[in-house]
């Protein structure tokens, strides 16, 4: 038995060993493909226009997006539309809240602006990065081996993907900084962990793969429902940076670290504008937000059919008096239907009177329309 247990523990070391050098390996490998990158990117920013700083002034841009899922049947093609004439901008040192219920479009906007959609899915139109149409190229996905700590992964990725004219000890230094900026400092020297091996939490997980992007310092940080680090987001955005991220129902602390927001129900747009400027919209389309209720989850009860199936469960328990509780039903007498295609007319409407024209110009004033 005890020569069973020395095999497998030596099994176990010989394993890793070999997983490190074919790591190191493939560091060795990737920095000719990253020598070759850094050649193609200075070519192009030779051929770019202005000598403006790296990402002084870049806007993300998108009008009217329309995405469709086609499904082939034997009868023919159908569709099924999962965006519907989604316009807007996101500016440098300002952070972006998509929100909306579930299946409202949120996660279809980020593949979307990010250029990942699945292969059975079309959209019409182009995304936009400071005037150049963004190639439909997939991102790869972050596999974390458990064996290794939070500072090797970021480690090894650094080395493969930080330029090749800086020093070991400089990317070692981006590591460190990444490390502190996102709040991994505990957990630095801890196992990821997998399956048969404890190891950090899944919020820390979700931490470790924005610290992946971050260290290259990307132009553009597109993030799903981030659960925590969104104050150091903020910090990053306000360094000349796009961060747009998807959230559910923040509390209002969390809601007042946005710049923006784009509201979305069923796939169009509810509210795309500053942040600070959607209770006004609200109010403006006949639905005021009440007294000490938080406003993103006043946002989400006025275009969300799911409370009224809630509300209405409760009624035909006899638990709750239906139109006494809830306010918005009592003061309107309006279906949530009813009230989101009153919205999503007004904001229409809005634009319309703006009379934009087909290039969209950001401006830093207080307009709660793009």
């Amino acid at each position: 038995m005890r020569e069973r247990v020395s095999v497998v523990a030596k099994a176990r070391v010989v394993l890793i060993n070999v997983r490190r050098v074919f790591l190191e390996f493939a560091v060795s490998i990737e920095h000719n493909c990253v020598k070759m990158a850094e050649r193609s990117t200075e070519n192009n920013n030779n051929r770019s226009a202005g000598g403006a700083g790296a990402g002084a002034g870049k806007y993300l841009v998108w009008e009217d997006i329309t995405v469709a899922v086609v499904a082939n049947l034997k009868n023919g093609a159908t569709s099924r539309k999962l965006l519907n004439g989604i316009s807007g901008y996101a500016e440098p040192d300002r952070m972006m809240a998509l929100m909306g219920p579930s299946g409202s479009g949120k996660s279809t906007v980020l593949d979307a602006l990010a250029g990942r959609l699945p292969a059975n899915v079309k959209m019409s139109r182009d995304v936009v990065l400071n005037g150049n149409k963004r190639s439909r190229h997939c991102t790869d996905i972050d596999f974390f081996l458990g064996s290794l700590t939070v500072r090797e992964t970021l480690t090894y990725s650094a080395h493969i993907r930080l330029p090749c004219k800086m020093t070991k000890e400089e990317k070692n230094e981006v590591v460190e900084n990444t490390i502190t900026k996102m709040g991994l400092q505990d957990c630095a020297g801890s196992n990821i962990g997998n399956w048969h091996l404890r190891g950090i939490s899944n919020g820390e997980k979700r931490r470790l793969s924005i610290c992946i992007e971050v260290l290259t310092q990307p132009h553009v940080l597109l993030l799903d429902e981030p659960t925590s680090g969104l104050d150091t987001l903020r910090n990053i955005s306000r360094d000349g940076r796009i961060v747009i991220c998807s959230i559910h129902q923040p509390s209002i602390d969390v809601f007042n670290l946005f710049d923006d927001l784009l509201l979305l129900e069923g796939g169009e747009t509810v509210y795309f504008g500053e942040a600070k400027m959607a209770v006004k919209f609200f109010a403006d389309a006949g639905f005021p937000c009440p007294t000490r209720k938080n406003p993103p989850e006043h946002f989400l009860r006025c275009i969300s059919s799911d409370f009224d199936k809630v509300l209405a469960a409760l009624m035909l328990s006899q638990r709750i008096n239906y139109a006494s509780t809830d306010s918005l039903i009592s003061q309107n007498n309006l279906t949530i239907d009813e009230i989101k295609g009153k919205l999503i007319n007004a904001y229409k409407s809005k634009n319309r009177q703006k009379n934009q024209t087909k290039e969209v110009v950001p401006s830093g004033g207080s307009s709660y329309a793009h």
